[in-house]
Parts: structure tokens; C-alpha cells; sequence
């Protein structure tokens, strides 16, 4: 058992048997973003397993520019030159083996031009760069990588965790990169192709570099001391994590798994209507929905070039008995009752 050199989270965390495994719900850090944004779609997507079979460019875009990044940082874990047309090549070809993330074959950008192609010159409202300046921004981005002499050492690309926590879940996923400097310290680096940087009040308490801190210190026995988001096809860095950032993750993720069991213990998975629901797999705005598409009839209006706030269809909560919800039964005055 690893010793772990920290006063937070000791008993709070360890490592998963195969009990837990059948007993416990496993949970990624996305998963607990998407509760917390749409209950409702929580239960879509993970309960009922819904799980939408459609692409989009921003999500092919970020599997190949990871790889090519996983790629580079192999190099420098074993104590190789990194060459650059390997990874070029990677880059506009893509690979054929199967992702081990996303269990699929990985288009390179040359494809994606293709597949996508008026998609990839359209010029987005934030950098003001379409995907072609996307890509060359990123391949210099790469270099910078590539020649990058910090004291931090990449140690693990990809790194995949599973853990306990507080024996209510196990918590899994894959970190990007786990650097090390020579007093042992870790570092965790999550790499973006979003087009900007994150508002701060995400970044104090990130819950995605919280579930990594703990994975980290369940596997190393220490919490890492930096948190960066590398946002790469704008050439951003974005530190996360401020002081106290411990029991802020601690209450947030507890609040977040309370939640969770009150809506399996009624039956209740409110819907949140938001303009993310645009990017909804089973939202009427969503253009790239199909599988799914309008199986949610509580979506916003809201898309990008209209900004309606209004919602499709008010969520009703007629009537609640044994934890069950029953659409057909009104409240005592005969009205329906509503939230929002």
C-alpha cells in the first residue's frame, strides 16, 4: 500500500478490488461535469445508455492533436530524440491502430479538411482563426514543446487511474501527463483544443485536476503541486487550482455524489436548460445530433446566432410517490407545478 505523504484525503481514498468494481458506480470527472450541468442528461447518457455514435471536428481535432502530443511526450520518457516529421506525420495521417480512448481509428488533418471542409475555414468568434491557422499555430506550438528544457520531466502520457472514493464510487479516466522535477514533486498538464481559455471561477477548484490530484496521490502517495491546462491551437497556458483548493474539491465532490443519490433514490433527474444544450446529443438546436436528436424536450432555444433564453418545454413535476415520477397526475389544485 502506497503511504500517503499528505494531511487531505487520507482514508478518504485507495484502490479499487474486484468487490468494489461490482459494487461501487464508476464515474469519470466528465461524468460528474455533466450532472452538474443537466441531471437530466446524466441519466440519459450514463443510466439509460444513451450514448450518441455521431462526430464532430472539435472532437476528432482533439483525439488526433492528443495522440501526437501522447506521441512526443514518449520520446522524452524514454530518453529519445523527439522527430518532428514522425509527428507531423502523425498529425496529417492519422493513425490505424485502434485509440485505446476512444476505441476507434484516429483521421489525420488532411482527412479532416476533407470530411469537414467548410467547417475547417470558417473563422471562430473567439481566436478569430480558422482550423487551417489552427494547425500551423499548433505545429509551432509543437516545436516549443519539443525544445522545452523546464525543470518538469515528462513522466507519463496517458496515464490511465481508477480509485475508490470514500467507498461510494470508483472514479476512472486518463490523465494527459504527469511531469516530475528532481525533488519528486508531480505535475498534471490537460491539453485543450478549445478556442479559449477558461473563466477563473472554473479554474480555482478544477474538478477534472481535482479527481487527477487524487488519482495521483492514491498512486504516488502525494498530491501534485501544479495544475496547467495547455490550451494548444491557441497557444495558451492557464494554471488552476488556488490555495485551499483541497476542501473545496472534497465538499464539491461529496455535494456532487449526494446529489446523484437523491436523484436515484426518487426517480428525479431534472433537466438544467442552458445554451449547452446546443451541444446536446439529444437536443432539437443541436446541428450535429442524429442518433438522439429532440429525445429531450426540456432543451433551450438558445443557439449561437440566436440568443433565445426561453426553453422548448417546461419541466413538470406532477406528482411524487414511492420516488417515482408521473407525468399524468396533477397537483392538488389541478394545476401542473413547475421548475424553473
Amino acid at each position: 500500500m502506497i503511504k500517503m505523504d499528505n494531511k487531505y484525503f487520507n482514508g478518504a481514498i485507495r484502490s479499487a478490488t474486484e468487490e468494489d468494481r461490482k459494487n461501487l458506480p464508476r464515474l469519470s470527472y466528465s461524468s460528474l461535469e455533466v450532472f452538474k450541468n443537466c441531471p437530466y442528461q446524466f441519466n440519459m447518457k450514463y443510466n439509460e445508455k444513451k450514448r450518441a455514435n455521431e462526430t464532430t471536428l472539435a472532437l476528432e481535432l482533439g483525439s488526433i492533436l492528443h495522440k501526437v502530443l501522447e506521441e512526443l511526450g514518449k520520446y522524452y520518457i524514454n530518453n529519445a530524440t523527439p522527430n518532428f516529421e514522425e509527428l507531423e506525420f502523425i498529425l496529417h495521417y492519422g493513425v490505424t491502430d485502434t485509440d485505446e480512448k476512444t476505441k476507434e481509428q484516429l483521421l489525420g488533418i488532411d482527412d479532416l479538411k476533407r470530411k469537414y471542409f467548410e467547417e475547417w475555414f470558417e473563422k471562430d468568434n473567439a481566436s478569430g482563426m480558422d482550423y487551417s491557422q489552427k494547425m500551423n499555430l499548433f505545429k509551432i506550438i509543437l516545436k516549443k514543446e519539443m525544445t522545452d528544457q523546464s525543470v518538469w520531466h515528462p513522466l507519463y502520457t496517458e496515464l490511465p487511474f481508477e480509485f475508490v472514493y470514500k467507498d461510494r464510487a470508483i472514479f476512472i479516466g486518463f490523465i494527459d501527463r504527469v511531469d516530475i522535477n528532481d525533488n519528486g514533486d508531480y505535475k498534471t498538464i490537460d491539453y485543450k483544443s478549445s478556442k479559449k481559455i477558461y473563466d477563473k471561477s472554473k479554474t480555482t477548484t478544477s474538478l477534472q485536476f481535482g479527481i487527477y490530484a487524487l488519482a495521483i496521490l492514491n498512486m504516488f502517495g502525494k498530491l501534485p503541486i501544479e495544475f496547467e491546462y495547455r490550451f494548444i491551437t491557441i497557444d495558451q497556458v492557464q494554471t488552476a487550482m488556488t490555495s485551499g483548493w483541497e476542501k473545496r474539491l472534497e465538499k464539491q465532490i461529496d455535494k456532487t455524489l449526494d446529489n446523484i443519490d437523491k436523484c436515484k433514490e426518487t426517480g428525479i433527474w431534472i433537466p438544467s436548460p442552458t445554451p449547452l444544450c446546443f451541444w446536446c446529443f439529444a437536443s432539437n438546436t443541436n446541428p450535429n445530433a442524429v442518433q438522439y436528436k429532440n429525445e429531450c424536450e426540456y432543451y433551450s432555444l438558445w443557439t449561437p446566432t440566436e440568443k433565445n433564453w426561453d426553453v422548448n418545454k417546461r419541466f413538470n413535476v406532477l406528482d411524487i410517490k414511492n420516488g417515482k415520477h408521473d407525468n399524468n397526475i396533477n397537483d392538488n389544485n389541478g394545476k401542473r407545478k413547475l421548475i424553473f
